[in-house]
């Protein structure tokens, strides 16, 4: 939608009949709450396999489940990482919602200038309601200049914040792949003499 030829009447409109920041804080919040379960399974899957490592699991098929699982720890962490960048981003958002609700012209005022210019129009039967007739339409103006200068903000905040997410990466990019090099890795471990 092209919001510099769109009247104030719809722009306006739209804003505020719209669903307003609520579904977008509820998704900040959706994205919080998975941030901090990946965190706590960072916490504890480090916890039970470094438990294992250290203590009652040692030699070569321990080390090549290690590195399996600092590949699976580091991939837990980075995409905890996302999701809180998620729920900044979707709270920035939000915020750009309510500037630009707080910066456009409430529906109301922009119907009262219009139900205004009906009645200077509708009553100027010699001309001598001229400089009010321009006087609201000047106001009318202000309005359709503010409505677009506050979407175009919004488009702007918005698109700032979506930009700045990153794509989600996938924790083996190739099943077949990742499965050779760790086969790989405990064939040469277990080839390797005992230290």
């Amino acid at each position: 939608m092209n919001f510099s030829i769109s009247p104030p009447e719809i722009i306006s409109t739209r804003i505020f009949s719209g669903a307003g920041p609520g579904p977008m804080l509820a998704a900040a919040a959706a994205w919080d709450a998975l941030a901090g379960e990946l965190g706590a399974a960072v916490t504890a899957f480090s916890s039970v396999t470094s438990a294992l490592v250290d203590s009652s699991w040692q030699g070569p098929a321990s080390a090549a489940m290690a590195n399996a699982a600092g590949g699976y720890l580091r991939w837990l962490a980075s995409t905890g990482a996302q999701a809180g960048q998620a729920a900044s981003q979707a709270r920035l958002t939000a915020a750009a919602f309510e500037a630009t609700l707080a910066a456009t012209v409430h529906p109301g005022a922009i119907l009262a200038n219009r139900s205004q210019l009906v009645t200077l129009v509708t009553s100027n039967l010699l001309g001598f309601n001229a400089p009010a007739i321009a006087a609201v339409e000047a106001q009318y103006e202000q309005m359709w200049a503010q409505d677009v200068a506050a979407m175009f903000g919004y488009h702007a905040g918005a698109s700032a914040a979506a930009s700045a997410l990153t794509p989600f990466t996938q924790l083996v990019q190739s099943p077949a792949a990742a499965g050779a090099a760790w086969i790989a890795a405990a064939q040469s471990a277990f080839s390797s003499p005992a230290g």
